[in-house]
């Protein structure tokens, strides 16, 4: 883990503990400078853990434990689950496809396994999405710029969801960090939300990829209904409890 995501999260510890503070407390306690400190009140605002008014900063509730999403770290857990999604739905692909990637680590995956024979448009806004499908010869590349969250490694903007809104996809491969039942599919970092609602509004087929840890889980921030997904493509711990669940709302349920 980085030093900044240290800092985040010793930041976010204290906020809790304490409620309120304020950023010139906050800067004299990790001997950094009040701008330093803005910054990384600035990027927990925008996750929905805090809120800085006329710089004190206050306390929100959050999901679990209160630490940082970072993809890096989740990236490496169930890893081999979600390679094996990925995979799996990169066969999905076809020939004249227009693809929209959401950000997350099993989307990710899908983009090591993209096929590289085929000629397919493709919409993404993720770096390491992106580093993955630059150098292949046959994918025309649409990319939504903005800002930059390390926590996630995703481009988010107005500009972004604009683009979003003016293209029209075959299929959508989306991510997620929960799905529950009733309370549906949800996700961790709340400036992600508009990207997934409005690329779900988007394609044709909408396909969810997410390993079986995840069903069950509920965070703060909802996407949709899971029946609003033609397939979720899972790993095969999901307990037939969930299979059901699924195939009784209409969606297709796949395990790899």
């Amino acid at each position: 883990m980085s030093k900044k995501q240290e800092r985040l999260n010793s930041l976010l510890n204290l906020v809790n503990v304490k409620g309120r503070i304020s950023v010139k407390e906050l800067a004299a306690v990790f001997e950094v400078a009040e701008l330093t400190i803005r910054r990384d009140v600035q990027v927990l605002e925008q996750q929905g853990f805090v809120q800085n008014v006329r710089g004190i900063v206050f306390a929100n509730k959050t999901d679990g434990e209160g630490k940082i999403y970072d993809l890096n770290d989740a990236g490496t857990e169930n890893f081999g689950t979600k390679d094996a999604i990925g995979a799996y739905a990169s066969k999905l692909i076809e020939e004249g496809d227009i693809v929209i990637i959401d950000n997350g680590t099993t989307t990710e995956r899908l983009a090591a396994y993209f096929p590289e024979d085929i000629g397919v448009t493709v919409l993404c806004y993720n770096i390491n999405i992106l580093n993955y499908l630059y150098k292949k010869p046959n994918i025309s590349l649409i990319f939504g710029g903005g800002y930059f969250h390390p926590q996630t490694l995703m481009f988010e903007s107005k500009e972004s969801l604009e683009l979003i809104r003016r293209t029209r996809a075959t299929k959508v491969f989306v991510s997620a960090a929960g799905v529950h039942h009733p309370l549906g599919v949800t996700c961790t970092s709340t400036y992600e939300l508009e990207s997934k609602r409005e690329i779900l509004k988007a394609s044709m087929e909408k396909i969810l990829l997410v390993d079986s840890s995840k069903f069950g889980q509920v965070h703060k921030n909802y996407i949709c209904e899971f029946n609003v997904f033609d397939k979720i493509i899972t790993d095969k711990q999901l307990s037939e409890a969930w299979k059901k669940t699924i195939t009784e709302a209409g969606v297709e349920c796949i395990t790899v």
